[in-house]
Parts: C-alpha cells; sequence; structure tokens
C-alpha cells in the first residue's frame, strides 16, 4: 500500500492548509543505478520529511528501489524505459513501445496520488512524464544530468520540453543548461542547481591512508592513481590505459586502479577491451580492477592523484568526493568540470582526447609532491563547500517553493475569474 493511501491519511483537499505537505513524486527512467541515481538517493536522503511526502516511481529492476527504500521512502513500480539515441526504424519502434508501457503506468500512479509536483530525475523519465500528465495541469521538473549530443532526437527532446510551458529544467551545470538549451528561448525556465553530497561521509584524510595500497599489495612509496565510477566508453579509461602506457616504463612505481564497474549490458565488451589491452601489454601487475567499492571514502584516502579522463561529462561530482577526501584531482576540460577545477588552483585539467599531455601531466605530478599539496587545502576548504548536500537541498527546496507559489498565484487567479464571470 502506498504511503499516500494509508489509512486515515487526509486526503489532499481535506487537509489544514497551516499542516500541508508538498506531495512530490519523483520517476526515474531505470532501476540501475549510475551517477544520476546516486545523486537522486542523496538529494532524497536530504529531503525534509516534514515539509514533504515522497514517493518514488521507477522500475523493479536494480538496486535503486532498495537504496530508496532504505531512505525511508516509498516506492511503486513502472515499466523500464529502453530508449536510446537511434535512427534505426526498429530500434525506434521497440523504445516507443517501451516509453508508451511506462506512460500508460505513470499516468495510473500520478493521478492516483495526485501529487503537488513531479519530480523527473531523468530526460527520459521527463519524456515520459510530461506526456503522461497531459490534461491534469502538473509541474513536471526535468532533473537532466546529460549533455545532449548532437542528434535529431535531441532537437525533439528539446523541442518537446519547451512547447509544454508546465516544464521546468534543473540543470547540473551550466555547460548542461547551455546544451539542452539548444536554440530555444527557454528564459527562467532552466535552473541550475550543482550536484551536492555530504561530505562528512568523506573525511579528511589525516596521513596517506594506504589501505587500498595493501590490499593491491603495493609499497608505500609506490604512486597510486585512482579511477572511479562507472566503466564505460565516456569516461576515457582506453584513453587513460593508453597514457598510462606511455609512462609505464619510465614510472615502475605508478599504479592505476580502476574502480567501479559496468552498469549497462552494452558497456561490457568496453570492460572486457580493457581487460584485454591490460593482459597483452602484460600490465596485469600495474593495472588493477578493483570492481565496485562501497568504501569509496577509503579508496579516495588511499589514492595519489584522482584521474577523471571523461569524454564528457555533466558535472563530476566524484571529483568533489575526491578533493574532500584529499585526495588531488586531474581531470578534462569538459563539460561542467571545469565549474569545479580550476587549473593549477585546486587540481589540475588537461584537453580531451590529449593522450600525451595526459600521460605528461600524470607524470609531472608523480615527481612532485608539493604540486600534489599545493591543491588541496583549497580544494578541501573553498570548493567543497560549494557542492555541499545542505547547499543542494537548500537550492532544491527554493526552487519547489518557488513553483509551488506559482502554481497557487495561478489556481487563485482561475478562481477569481471564475467569480467575476
Amino acid at each position: 500500500m502506498s504511503y499516500f493511501d494509508q489509512p486515515g491519511k487526509p486526503k489532499k483537499k481535506d487537509r489544514v492548509m497551516s499542516f500541508h505537505k508538498t506531495r512530490v513524486v519523483y520517476t526515474n527512467h531505470t532501476g540501475k543505478v549510475s551517477g544520476a541515481e546516486a545523486v537522486f538517493v542523496n538529494m532524497l536522503r536530504g529531503l525534509s520529511r516534514s515539509q514533504y511526502d515522497v514517493l518514488v516511481l521507477c522500475p523493479e529492476e536494480g538496486e535503486l528501489q532498495q537504496m530508496v527504500r532504505a531512505e525511508g521512502v516509498e516506492t511503486a513500480s513502472i515499466p523500464e524505459m529502453q530508449a536510446r539515441f537511434t535512427l534505426r526504424p526498429d530500434r525506434l519502434l521497440r523504445y516507443a513501445s517501451s516509453v508508451a508501457s511506462a506512460v500508460m503506468r505513470l499516468r495510473r500512479e500520478i493521478k492516483r496520488v495526485d501529487p503537488d509536483l513531479v519530480h523527473a530525475n531523468t530526460v527520459r523519465a521527463g519524456i515520459a512524464t510530461t506526456i503522461a500528465t497531459v490534461g491534469t495541469g502538473k509541474t513536471v521538473v526535468w532533473h537532466v544530468h546529460d549533455i545532449l549530443p548532437k542528434h535529431p532526437l535531441s532537437d525533439m527532446i528539446r523541442f518537446l520540453a519547451y512547447i509544454f510551458r508546465r516544464t521546468k529544467i534543473i540543470a547540473v551545470s551550466q555547460a548542461t543548461a547551455e546544451a539542452f538549451r539548444g536554440q530555444l528561448p527557454f528564459h527562467d525556465r532552466i535552473s541550475v542547481i550543482h550536484n551536492g553530497t555530504d561530505l562528512s561521509r568523506f573525511p579528511m584524510r589525516k596521513s596517506v591512508n594506504s589501505l587500498l595500497k595493501r590490499e593491491l599489495g603495493l609499497s608505500k612509496d609506490s604512486f597510486l592513481i585512482c579511477a572511479v565510477g562507472q566503466i564505460c566508453a565516456r569516461k576515457g579509461l582506453r584513453e587513460l590505459l593508453e597514457a598510462f602506457m606511455k609512462i609505464q616504463e619510465a614510472a615502475p612505481e605508478i599504479h592505476l586502479a580502476i574502480v567501479g564497474k559496468t552498469v549497462f549490458a552494452h558497456e561490457t565488451k568496453y570492460k572486457d577491451t580493457l581487460m584485454r589491452i591490460t593482459e597483452l601489454e602484460g600490465l596485469g601487475c600495474r593495472v588493477h580492477f578493483t570492481g565496485e567499492r562501497r568504501d569509496i571514502a577509503a579508496v579516495f584516502q588511499s589514492a595519489d592523484l584522482v584521474v577523471l579522463n571523461s569524454q564528457e561529462e555533466p558535472f563530476g561530482l566524484v571529483l568533489v568526493e575526491a578533493m574532500s577526501s584529499g585526495a588531488p584531482v586531474l581531470a578534462t576540460r569538459v563539460g561542467g568540470i571545469p565549474e569545479i577545477v580550476t587549473d593549477g588552483e585546486n587540481g589540475w585539467l588537461v584537453a580531451r582526447e590529449d593522450i600525451g599531455g595526459l600521460a605528461a601531466k600524470i607524470l609531472e605530478l608523480s615527481r612532485n609532491k608539493a604540486m600534489l599539496e599545493s591543491v588541496t587545502q583549497q580544494a578541501r576548504e573553498v570548493t567543497c563547500p560549494r557542492f555541499s548536500l545542505e547547499k543542494f537541498q537548500f537550492r532544491l527546496n527554493a526552487l519547489y517553493v518557488q513553483l509551488m507559489a506559482q502554481r497557487d498565484n495561478k489556481q487563485n487567479a482561475h478562481a477569481e475569474r471564475a467569480v467575476q464571470m
């Protein structure tokens, strides 16, 4: 039984206004957990239960429902939306059928719950939720965690969000906002709210914590590079591996740990390729695939350098988490990363797909401990507080309050016109 259907729970119209909580339904197109879902769980963790009644609609497959329930939030199931960028007619037909099934279930659940606000955590969820709420007048928030690629379907997605004036957009970075906006005059309908994380879960290391080094059988004098996150082509792990190969003879003390897992089935071949290259190049004792780790703070505390070599990156919250833990960061100058990292001040930036430049910078940093130490204090004390969970939640709550005020003003205006007629 849904939280909103509990016996004795007053219907929204019967509640005393002074005690009214804002009902929010969240939707997500997948039950699998990658970056957007991790941010989503963080968001729920910081959401005031005294202000909001919450229900999450997402597929059963994957870990998301379990993680949401662990935060004390009710869930209900919808079909998975299997939609990807393509122009192949057979795939488009299959994807359209998948979205249609999700739309029907979403519409049924949203009409039953009658929320004040619907928050779609992904673009695909935004598409389905907007269609599912046609005729209801519900405000639908699209939380955009992706930089839309140049593709005809991207133009269709933008146009859909634009023509439905009741949609509001949260972009996780200025770069994401600009990519989503394109040439359309969204004006004040797009808000940038940078992702935030619970910094208390990533405490500053008191000294170099070599837990991961010990597990990998490395000496305390080794230089450990960590790449943390989803294993997929977008993260540029193959290019990082190629950069490592360029310097591995010149710096025999350097090791690379790839920390994470594939999330979606189509990414498995990519990981297999990385492991095959590692084996063929005889790097099995220098390149370590650790799999997914739950003790990420300990991983960061063990790292001499955290590298995020993304080909595209909407934000890059892993950089904030690494900074909070005292690990220096090196990342590509793409997407929202420069909104976190200022080259030479709180970390370092290299150009995308510049394998030689990446290799040279890693080698330089591995030989200069003073350079590494010079950025950690700035990163921890100045950068990290800008991306705390508290600041993220404050901005999100302010947006919710604004949207509810706009809705109430609109309803009052309609009521006044009805009286005058």
